[in-house]
């Protein structure tokens, strides 16, 4: 199994979706792991298996302050900048920046 740290620096409880890669092609699906962030927290999050060990894209969903927010990514090329900020990071940084939420990645 693969494993990747979420943080949460938002003030928000976050409701995220990972979506899991089958093999190394972006166009392949093999499932998804669905979890709650709270505010500042950080969550050990297991997927895949070690022939399914890629994430394809995430869905974020909130509410928050009377906003319903909501964001979908996916992956579709190899090496794009989403699919490296997904798989060559193990730690996902969801940060509040005005209306937005933005993904980072690091490797700590």
């Amino acid at each position: 199994m693969a494993e990747k740290t979420f943080v949460n620096n938002s003030p928000a409880t976050l409701q995220m979706t990972i979506f899991i890669r089958q093999g190394n092609e972006p166009f392949n699906q093999d499932g998804t792991v669905s979890f709650t962030l709270n505010p500042g927290e950080s969550l050990l999050v297991s997927f895949g298996d070690p022939q399914n060990m890629f994430l394809n894209g995430l869905l974020l969903f909130t509410i928050f302050n009377g906003d319903l927010y909501s964001k979908i990514q996916f992956v579709t090329v190899a090496s794009s900048e989403l699919d490296n900020l997904l798989n060559i990071n193990n730690t996902i940084t969801i940060t509040k920046t005005n209306t937005d939420y933005v993904i980072s990645g690091s490797n700590v």
